[in-house]
């Protein structure tokens, strides 16, 4: 069956173009680093999702997920995806005291690759969570405020299926996967849990008092 091709276009999860384009000066600073492919994306040109799953054509399918919390901190969750015959997974790992996220994907327990969203912030966080939630087919970046200096992530999601790329330009390293629908939608409802923010003893007993 011959997939139907949808046109990648920019959506709220990435900035508007009036906040990227901060000023001329800064958008000619930006480009002289920023990955061709992401390039394209923001300026509306050409169709990120046929061009990752070209360069990525043999994704291993994740089936398999399960989580569970570190046994001496609560707030410390991981969520591990996996194929059926465990050769290949990624281990997603939240501190929830900081809330920096950490994806590895691994291949048949020997070698592993680390990419730590360490610069997202809430509001980051939030409008990702918003977006991969609708389930509709679209491409979502999930970066901070250092974009792609930093470690970031591309979801691409079809109705069948999720294809997730994560990228360290720092590190000069990549990785891709494959989501099953229902792989997709526990990890977006775990991801939603372990970010959502702590209210600290004091707010409640604030809240109580008003």
């Amino acid at each position: 069956m011959v997939e139907r091709k949808t046109s990648s276009q920019p959506d709220s999860t990435v900035s508007a173009r009036t906040n990227l384009e901060r000023s001329s000066q800064s958008l000619r600073t930006d480009s002289l680093d920023v990955p061709w492919m992401v390039s394209q994306f923001l300026h509306g040109d050409g169709d990120l999702h046929n061009e990752l799953a070209q360069r990525y054509p043999n994704q291993p399918l994740m089936s398999l997920f399960s989580s569970r919390v570190s046994e001496t901190s609560p707030q410390h969750g991981f969520a591990t995806l996996s194929t059926q015959d465990g050769w290949a997974s990624i281990i997603v790992e939240v501190d929830g005291s900081t809330y920096n996220t950490t994806f590895a994907f691994s291949m048949a327990s020997m070698l592993t690759l680390r990419f730590d969203l360490e610069s997202l912030s809430d509001l980051d966080r939030s409008q990702w969570l918003e977006q991969v939630a609708r389930g509709q087919q679209k491409v979502n970046i999930l970066w901070g405020r250092l974009r792609w200096r930093s470690d970031y992530m591309i979801w691409s999601q079809r109705q069948h299926y999720t294809n997730v790329y994560a990228f360290s330009q720092q590190h000069h390293i990549e990785a891709a996967a494959r989501l099953t629908p229902d792989v997709t939608k526990a990890l977006i409802e775990w991801l939603g849990e372990r970010w959502q923010p702590q209210q600290s003893q004091d707010e409640g007993e604030l809240s109580v008092s008003w």
